[in-house]
């Protein structure tokens, strides 16, 4: 569901961001910080270019590597390494951790297999609705009221702009996917969100 990418190139964005996140934990348990990915952005969008032809099974078998050598590096770290630093969005090893369940949540809806923000945990879209604040319209004072549970966030400042519906789709809007309901403002329209929030590593 991705304009210009195929589910290939999603299945290899999913492997090659496994295997980053797994050099990131792995670095940061020998005291170093490294980027991202080897090569930067460009690197990175080769890379899924590359790999996107080849078979399913291929791609599969990819992933499959890449998501057991990063939970395998995962395993070895105590309590004290998940406040290791990484290069990452200058944070540490645990935000990656984070940053991977956003990544496999967030595309597992956009590979199109029935998988949609509606099967995303409570937890799950209370956390892409504080990570995404960033992305506020500037000017305005963004209120998102969740009517399935109890669950207010306000982010922003200037011109109070409220969006209600449930939590799974006010974090699909959010994270500028499809909703599986619809949400409602006083004026019945959304506002337009900003960027992404940028990793401030780059």
């Amino acid at each position: 569901m991705l304009p210009g990418w195929t589910r290939a190139h999603v299945l290899a964005h999913l492997a090659d961001n496994a295997w980053a996140f797994e050099r990131q934990a792995r670095c940061a348990l020998r005291g170093e910080l490294v980027e991202m990915y080897d090569g930067g952005q460009a690197a990175r969008d080769s890379s899924i270019e590359q790999w996107a032809p080849r078979p399913r099974s291929v791609l599969l078998q990819h992933l499959s590597e890449a998501q057991k050598a990063l939970e395998d590096v995962w395993s070895t770290f105590t309590g004290a390494d998940w406040s290791r630093p990484v290069r990452f969005r200058n944070a540490t090893v645990l935000d990656t951790v984070l940053a991977r369940w956003r990544e496999a949540e967030i595309h597992a809806v956009d590979l199109d297999l029935g998988y949609t923000p509606r099967q995303w945990p409570v937890v799950f879209a209370l956390h892409a609705l504080d990570f995404l604040a960033a992305r506020s319209p500037v000017g305005l004072q963004l209120t998102l009221r969740a009517d399935d549970v109890d669950v207010i966030r306000a982010v922003g400042a200037g011109t109070p702009v409220e969006v209600t519906g449930a939590a799974h789709d006010l974090a699909a809007w959010m994270a500028g996917r499809a909703t599986d309901g619809a949400l409602s403002t006083p004026s019945g329209t959304l506002p337009p969100l900003g960027p992404w929030p940028p990793d401030p590593a780059d």
